[in-house]
């Protein structure tokens, strides 16, 4: 492939005028960037028309899984209530009886929090308004769900009063698909979560999914770059090792092994060293999935199979036991989410190396929370700035479907850390926009020849750097301005190893 007349990202860094290049591709390669070069023969060319051309975007924490079921699915999301949920069900069975919908196929919804709930979810309940139809409704942090007695006895599940949740509920998650409708569901939003994620300019993805995901992608065909975890309870099986290739494309390799160490702030599960204000959890502090030695066990056997390690801590209790075990073991490894930080885990983290994989959109849905359940620390949550500055490598992503698969809404996140008219929460916190698209290429900072053919063309330049030195009222209006920028960018194409997807 030749793209023809685009302006790289970094060609711009010192201010003067840019000449237009072409990028030639070969092999899933850049080969050569120079002005006005030859079209060799047989070669596609893409004209760029002036384009600005950057490195391809990724999200490092996708449930694919999951997010191919979205688009199927019931939205619960905003229901403050068990009573507005319930009423939610029974207007869309009422649509699928009027639509002479199979009542068999499953009711699958998602996007409710357990914080906002005065009352309990309960099976009672659900049953009242479902009756055989199987109904599954997953919470909106993903870390339980809601089932009726029909869905809990297809799945094979006993019987309950209440939820599933945590290491229960992540069992039976790729269970789903057992159910009436819900496999047709997955195979038809994979090819549409591909699609949407290419317009975006997203050309790789780390697959968070329960399960055996290399399995479904072999089968899957990828449009894109993915990097597939496994799970401990799949961890004898798994392919080995991390960066391992795992299709005929060679664009399936093997990524890291994924712990989930506690649980989320919207399940109150979160592990944390101060107690949460309702005391939920664990001795009031949140739930802890895995404990200290299981996990070094279970580092030390991936590392033993060359894998990385993604370890998923929420709350600052569980940073700290998973970064202990990170030091012990020695393991390459990331924390997934790295919410909740003291000094001590950002220094922790620089130390060792551990990069924090972060999602910068989860601050916009959880800043009210943070400040309700654990008054007065708000300063230790979405450390963006403080990481950067120690020194510890940073990558962003959305843990799609929890929020949307869309870079441009996390980078605007990260930058300007609000999602209505108020300020931005802990502003001392803030990226720049071109900081935000750094931890946004997978480490790669330029077009380079020799460099991966995965390129992004937008219509418009939208990294404009914020005046973190003027007058507060200037930076916030700053701020706004930029984040508003990046979640308006255009992307004209998206090239993936060389090729139009």
């Amino acid at each position: 492939m030749l793209i023809r007349q685009v302006r790289p990202l970094d060609a711009a860094a010192d201010g003067s005028p840019q000449r237009p290049v072409d990028l030639r591709l070969r092999d899933g390669v850049i080969v050569e960037i120079a002005p006005d070069l030859a079209r060799a023969d047989g070669e596609e060319v893409l004209d760029g028309g002036g384009a600005l051309a950057l490195p391809g975007l990724w999200d490092q924490h996708v449930h694919t899984g999951q997010l191919a079921q979205a688009h199927a699915r019931l939205d619960t999301g905003g229901a403050g209530s068990v009573g507005v949920i319930l009423e939610l069900v029974r207007g869309e069975l009422a649509v699928r009886r009027d639509a002479r919908t199979d009542p068999r196929q499953a009711l699958i919804g998602f996007g409710h929090r357990l914080v906002d709930f005065a009352v309990p979810p309960t099976v009672p309940a659900l049953d009242e308004a479902t009756g055989s139809v199987p109904t599954v409704l997953i919470g909106g942090d993903a870390h339980h769900a809601w089932l009726n007695t029909a869905a809990l006895e297809q799945l094979g599940l006993p019987p309950r009063d209440g939820i599933v949740a945590e290491d229960e509920w992540f069992d039976l998650a790729p269970r789903l698909t057992e159910l009436p409708g819900v496999g047709d569901a997955v195979a038809t939003g994979a090819a549409m979560m591909q699609r949407q994620a290419l317009q975006r300019g997203v050309v790789g993805l780390v697959d968070m999914e329960w399960g055996r995901p290399w399995e479904v992608w072999r089968s899957r065909g990828a449009r894109m770059r993915v990097r597939t975890a496994v799970y401990p309870a799949e961890l004898d099986g798994a392919p080995r090792p991390t960066g391992a290739v795992l299709d005929a494309t060679g664009l399936v390799t093997m990524g890291p092994l994924k712990v989930i160490v506690d649980g989320a702030l919207g399940s109150h599960s979160a592990y944390t060293r101060e107690t949460y204000t309702d005391g939920h959890g664990y001795a009031g502090r949140g739930v802890l999935s895995y404990g200290a030695e299981e996990l070094t066990a279970t580092l030390s056997q991936a590392r033993s199979q060359g894998l990385t390690a993604a370890v998923h801590a929420i709350g600052d209790a569980a940073a700290q036991l998973a970064l202990t075990a990170i030091g012990q073991v020695g393991i390459a490894a990331r924390i997934e989410h790295a919410q909740m930080l003291t000094d001590a885990d950002v220094t922790h983290m620089a130390r060792l190396g551990v990069t924090a994989s972060v999602q910068p959109a989860h601050l916009l849905d959880d800043r009210d929370v943070t400040e309700s359940v654990w008054p007065g620390h708000g300063a230790r949550a979405f450390r963006l700035r403080d990481l950067l500055t120690a020194g510890v490598p940073l990558v962003l992503g959305s843990d799609a479907p929890v929020a949307p698969l869309d870079p441009w809404l996390a980078m605007a996140a990260a930058v300007h850390r609000s999602a209505d008219e108020r300020p931005g929460w802990h502003r001392e916190q803030q990226l720049q926009p071109l900081e935000a698209l750094a931890a946004s290429t997978d480490g790669i900072t330029s077009l380079e020849v020799g460099g991966r053919g995965d390129v992004v063309l937008l219509e418009e330049d939208p990294f404009t750097e914020v005046p973190l030195g003027a007058d507060s009222l200037m930076v916030e209006a700053a701020a706004r301005e930029a984040a508003e920028q990046l979640r308006e960018t255009t992307v004209l194409a998206t090239v993936v190893a060389g090729r139009l997807p």
